[in-house]
């Protein structure tokens, strides 16, 4: 997610380094300060004052993920922040009279209760917990909420989306309290440097089948399994095959993508090099029949052992039986030598969906 930041000149605010402390912090989104600028009237409404924008900032917000403007004017109804589609204005108004702590701290909060929201993680609670999800009421409960900054253990434990969304929401909610708790702008603290990021599937293809893989990575993804396809994770004009050994030794299990093409060049390889994982620690290999495969794919004796997932009949259900098995791990090692595809089991799916966009984000 790319995330432009725009402040007008009613706070006080270094969004340059406080955009690279946020990008440095969140493994989920890149932050970068916006070029245009924009000024408010004396008060802020939902969609009107967002509509009323300039063109030249409608335009460059456009080119984000999400755009996120701060002033010190204050909204109609109170609320510290609402949306209009993926444009949010926060407002700080008064702010000197709920809290000692910087700007920047709420900041920070903010985004990451805006990040909370587009996820799907948790709901509102009308009390002030402590959690990121409360709604203030009362605004003074600002201070202790950066304070304690922290998402609670019912909010957390229903969320089912991208994990790396959970870990980067959690690693500003660390910064911010972090800092608060010492009085401190969160400019002034270091960020905690995140660890590399572990998959729990590596997407092994044919680059012929890249369309079908792309679909399934995206499904995959939605449903909290934490993908590794090349075209993602290869940084541009470095060599690939060191990266590559990186994954097949530390992955925690294989999807061989089998469609009308075959198996590529490379796969012998790639899957050759996961069969010894395989067999040192039970790393999970599990051959996929894509759609388009056909009805007696060619595949090599050292797949054949495998229990296949086929997807030519009732993709959806295969698929939830797939997500099933790399969100629980480990898989029971195949003790059979049959090339009869696995039958498919009933799918367990979660419609995934956009909070900020299907009913407008606020908070008071």
């Amino acid at each position: 997610m790319r995330i432009v930041l725009y402040a007008d000149n009613t706070i006080p605010v270094a969004l340059e380094p406080l955009s690279n402390l946020l990008t440095r912090t969140c493994a989920s989104a890149e932050f970068v300060v916006g070029a245009e600028t924009f000024h408010l009237g004396s008060a802020v409404t939902c969609p009107a004052t967002h509509r009323s924008l300039s063109k030249k900032l409608k335009a460059e917000v456009a080119k984000h993920d999400l755009a996120i403007l701060c002033t010190a004017v204050p909204y109609e109804n109170n609320f510290f922040f609402e949306a209009d589609g993926h444009l949010v204005i926060i407002s700080f108004a008064g702010w000197h009279l709920l809290t000692r702590l910087p700007i920047s701290n709420g900041i920070a909060y903010f985004v990451a209760s805006i990040i909370a929201d587009i996820g799907g993680i948790g709901s509102t609670h009308d009390e002030n917990t402590g959690c990121l999800n409360d709604f203030f009421w009362d605004k003074a409960g600002i201070d202790v909420a950066m304070r304690a900054a922290f998402v609670c253990a019912d909010c957390a434990g229903r969320f089912e989306g991208d994990p790396d969304v959970l870990e980067s929401v959690r690693r500003l909610l660390d910064l911010v309290s972090s800092a608060s708790r010492q009085e401190k702008d969160i400019l002034s603290v270091t960020a905690r440097t995140p660890e590399p990021t572990r998959f729990d599937v590596f997407l092994c293809h044919n680059s012929q089948d890249k369309p079908a893989v792309r679909d399934i990575n995206t499904k995959l993804k939605s449903s909290g399994v934490r993908t590794w396809l090349d075209e993602e994770q290869l940084p541009l004009g470095t060599p690939w095959q060191p990266e590559l050994e990186n994954r097949i030794s530390d992955v925690s299990a294989a999807c061989v993508f089998v469609g009308a093409s075959g198996l590529g060049p490379w796969q012998n390889a790639e899957i050759r090099g996961f069969l010894s994982e395989f067999m040192a620690r039970a790393c999970p290999v599990i051959p996929v029949l894509l759609p388009n495969a056909p009805a007696v794919p060619d595949l090599p004796i050292f797949l054949r052992q495998m229990t296949w997932l086929d997807l030519r009949q009732e993709p959806e259900r295969g698929l939830g039986r797939l997500v099933e098995a790399l969100k629980h791990p480990p898989l029971p090692v195949p003790t059979s030598t049959s090339t009869k595809p696995d039958e498919p089991a009933h799918t367990r799916s979660r419609e995934s969906s956009s909070r900020l966009t299907e009913r407008g984000l606020k908070k008071k």
